[in-house]
């Protein structure tokens, strides 16, 4: 008779007998829970040689020594036992094994996972003579040391604030009086130098041939769940102020509510993206379905020239600078401190996309990169589409275009007509093109950036054929030429004293209407491509860095304070840029080995082909700019045939 189930696991339970009583290992017991794989020589060099190449060391020094003049502390005393090169090696090591940013995870990894050769590569082979030194203790200064040098809530000239402390609202008053905003710029100013130093380290990790400096980039905001859940009250729009409030089921006493923050720096975010409402000082009632305590990260990165050009085939899309603050404040400020990061760092933009909630910041966010010279391709809101006042010259201005005042007024509305459904996607980009031909032509631009924009019918190269405007003799005749015509009853007699139309050419300056003018003509397909490939990189790499890291968990980064949140995600940066260029380095060598041994792999999708999603080709998708209008009726059962006798 053959072993039956029971018989086989008791006699394995006879065999697990003799072997052993299972129980721990002396090493899982002196280590704890969690990861153990040991940390050997050749991966503490490397990283410890990255954190050295990241130049981030010399500036902490200097750092901590200026905040030591300012609250009046005399530089000495004993050297910590760790120093902030040894602290940062582990913490990138941890981060890129998925681990989390944790003291007790990096006192863990120094005081059982470094073998004794790594404890000599990173020069602290002499604190283990002692088996009773307390490793996380020492985790935790060396972390906090190195955070406490861009920390404007640890000291600021005589206001001092405990960071691991609620503060309550009068407490939270008498900060906000006596905080310095020199200070806090200053100190805002060194985390993301600190951040972005760490984030350029990790792009210099790919292969020489694969780097570049000139290139287009995008920018995008994505949220940062905060690790408290006690936020501020609702702040006055005038005044910015908070607002206390009594307890309405309370009538017996008339004083606000006692409400105590920990992350002062934090504010409410939508969980839903694209919500409209993005500032809960709007909403009445706070609802923890909404929205959710958390900071705001800023994120820059490359995309490819060529929107329609094959990703495979070059080197990965990296995150190239990064800040972190509180939402719905100083976007337009960190964007600009972003890109003069870059800038300082030797990079060239060809262009920068950005989507709506940039369009719609005031003109001195546009105007700052008209003077650093960054052409943009944005997205317009509603009040941004279609005829804007304030053309230049009588012309007429369209969505950052500017246009003779003869053209038809379909050719003009043609994106609203487009988004009210009235005309298909080719007869809306066929508008678009005859509309480029009504456009006023380039006759000038200037060292300082003021254009000279001439009529469409005048210059060498018409493109219509105007009765105000003579054919000049260089220029292609009337009936070879690809032209419009402007009829004589579409202009009125007040038309012929415009600018545009009497004048050579008009003049605009850089900085008018600033707000709506872009690189592109929007609304053509070279702008949709362009804008759709952008934004779908910014979107993907947002969404590999909050699921590879799980940003939804704080308990993988405990740590309270903006200046705290900052050092994880530079860290889980970094982590993210090395992974992607590991990823791309291995699957090319793995390809090159294949090419070699004459395997090399078929695609399913050749060069130049498009391959329809399931989804698309059976109309299933709703997930399109605009969308056909959808009709739905009750469902009723069709009627079955009689059932045959």
């Amino acid at each position: 008779m053959s072993n039956t189930w029971d018989s086989t696991v008791a006699t394995t339970f006879d065999l697990l007998r003799t072997v052993g009583e299972g129980s721990l290992t002396e090493q899982e017991i002196a280590a704890g829970p969690g990861p153990m794989t040991p940390i050997d020589a050749d991966l503490a060099q490397t990283w410890l040689n990255r954190v050295i190449q990241s130049r981030v060391l010399p500036p902490l020094g200097q750092w901590r020594l200026r905040n030591r003049e300012r609250t009046g502390k005399r530089a000495g005393g004993p050297p910590p036992a760790i120093n902030d090169a040894v602290i940062l090696t582990i913490a990138l090591i941890l981060v890129m094994e998925h681990s989390s940013v944790r003291v007790q995870d990096m006192g863990r990894a120094l005081q059982h996972r470094l073998t004794p050769e790594a404890r000599e590569v990173l020069g602290i082979d002499h604190l283990y003579d002692n088996p009773f030194r307390n490793w996380y203790f020492i985790a935790h200064r060396a972390i906090h040391r190195v955070i406490a040098t861009w920390d404007p809530y640890i000291t600021n000239d005589g206001a001092e604030r405990n960071q691991w402390r609620a503060m309550t609202y009068q407490e939270r008053i008498a900060w906000e009086d006596a905080v310095d905003p020199a200070f806090v710029a200053e100190m805002t100013a060194r985390a993301e130098w600190f951040m972005n130093a760490l984030i350029e380290m990790s792009v210099q990790q790919q292969a020489r041939k694969h780097r570049r400096k000139k290139t287009a980039m995008t920018i995008d905001q994505s949220a940062v769940k905060a690790g408290a859940v006690m936020a501020r009250w609702k702040r006055d729009p005038n005044t910015g102020k908070e607002i206390p409030m009594t307890n309405q089921l309370d009538p017996t006493t008339d004083k606000p509510e006692s409400r105590r923050v920990r992350a002062l720096e934090a504010d409410w975010v939508t969980k839903k993206k694209g919500a409209k409402k993005r500032n809960a000082d709007q909403e009445e009632r706070i609802s923890r379905i909404k929205w959710e305590l958390g900071y705001m990260a800023n994120i820059i990165i490359d995309v490819l020239e060529n929107p329609s050009a094959d990703k495979r085939q070059h080197a990965p899309q990296l995150i190239r600078a990064i800040s972190l603050g509180t939402p719905n404040k100083r976007i337009g400020g960190h964007a600009i401190s972003l890109l003069d990061s870059l800038q300082a760092r030797g990079y060239e933009l060809t262009r920068l996309s950005f989507d709506r909630g940039y369009s719609q910041l005031k003109d001195e966010f546009h105007e700052q990169l008209v003077a650093r010279g960054i052409p943009v391709v944005k997205d317009y809101i509603d009040r941004q589409k279609g005829i804007t006042n304030g053309a230049i010259g009588n012309s007429v201005m369209v969505e950052g275009r500017y246009y003779c005042p003869s053209t038809p007024m379909e050719l003009l509305q043609s994106t609203e007509l487009w988004e009210q459904g009235k005309l298909t996607n080719e007869e809306y980009w066929a508008a678009r093109k005859k509309l480029e031909k009504y456009e006023l032509h380039l006759h000038e631009k200037k060292d300082n950036g003021t254009l000279r924009l001439s009529c469409p019918a005048s210059g060498p190269s018409p493109t219509a054929v105007c009765p105000l405007r003579e054919l000049q003799k260089n220029a292609v005749p009337i009936e070879e030429g690809d032209r419009v015509s402007i009829q004589l009853s579409n202009i009125t007699d007040r038309q012929k004293d415009y600018k545009v139309c009497c004048q050579k050419s008009v003049s605009v300056k850089p900085t008018t209407h600033v707000q709506q003018r872009q690189k592109l003509r929007y609304g053509s397909k070279e702008w949709f491509e362009t804008y759709r490939a952008d934004r779908n990189s910014s979107e993907s790499t947002n969404d590999l860095l909050q699921k590879d890291h799980n940003l939804e968990d704080t308990l993988r980064r405990p740590m309270h304070g903006l200046a705290a949140q900052q050092f994880a995600l530079a860290l889980f940066a970094v982590a993210s840029n090395m992974r992607r260029i590991i990823k791309f380095e291995h699957e090319t060598l793995v390809m090159e080995r294949r090419v070699a041994a004459g395997r090399a792999p078929k695609p399913r999708k050749q060069a130049g082909e498009y391959l329809d999603r399931a989804r698309d080709r059976n109309g299933e998708t709703r997930y399109m700019r605009n969308p056909p209008p959808r009709k739905l009726v009750p469902w009723e059962p069709l009627e079955l045939p009689p059932v045959p006798a």
